[in-house]
């Protein structure tokens, strides 16, 4: 009498594990929009909304996506907006170890930019910037995007004014304390990438 006794108990038991782990599997399984709303209009009473999702509010651009040899690209400073989804098939930056190109599928990466040229190529035509610094992102889906502290296209600068301004902070090193030393550093290296790109330019 207890051996069967003990045996259902085993069996109720066994059954008991089974249907715990069933349940388990069935709260772990993933579920998308469409099985909570069903789940919710199951449970919920009738009167209620279902309730927003996330992805209720995405829009999936089409724009920014890469097509063939051309991707989108975005240049902008604090105070303009130089390319705003821009295609472009090519763009060449200015990093702290030198100069690089971004092409269509690129890796994506985070780089620093120094003082230089930004180039930004469609075809045969090439449109020129100068910035002073700032940051360049390449990002998984393809799309660069340039954040610069300060850009302008090399017609907008006066040489004699950079070369006169080059001479005064490579005559003002050295001097002064600290900060000022410092904030000179940061000048000789902007007119000194400026006043090459001038020359380059004539």
């Amino acid at each position: 009498m207890l051996r069967n006794a003990a045996r259902r108990l085993m069996a109720a038991g066994q059954r008991g594990i089974s249907t715990s782990a069933m349940t388990m599997e069935e709260v772990a399984a993933p579920a998308g929009p469409k099985e909570f709303i069903a789940a919710w209009n199951k449970k919920a009473p009738s009167q209620l909304v279902v309730p927003e999702l996330p992805s209720n509010f995405t829009n999936v651009s089409t724009d920014n996506q890469t097509q063939g040899d051309l991707f989108p690209v975005n240049f902008y400073t604090p105070s303009s907006v130089l390319a705003d989804g821009a295609k472009r098939d090519g763009v060449t930056l200015p990093g702290i170890d030198g100069y690089f190109g971004v092409k269509a599928n690129h890796v994506p990466i985070i780089a620093q930019l120094r003082p230089g040229i930004v180039e930004l190529s469609n075809g045969a035509e090439t449109e020129k910037y100068f910035i002073s610094g700032g940051f360049a992102f390449v990002h998984p889906n393809g799309v660069a995007d340039i954040c610069a502290t300060e850009a302008g296209t090399l017609d907008q600068f006066d040489p004699a004014a950079v070369k006169s301004a080059l001479a005064a902070a490579t005559s003002a090193q050295g001097q002064g304390d600290d900060y000022d030393q410092a904030a000179n550093r940061a000048a000789l290296e902007l007119y000194s990438a400026l006043d090459s790109a001038l020359d380059q330019k004539a």
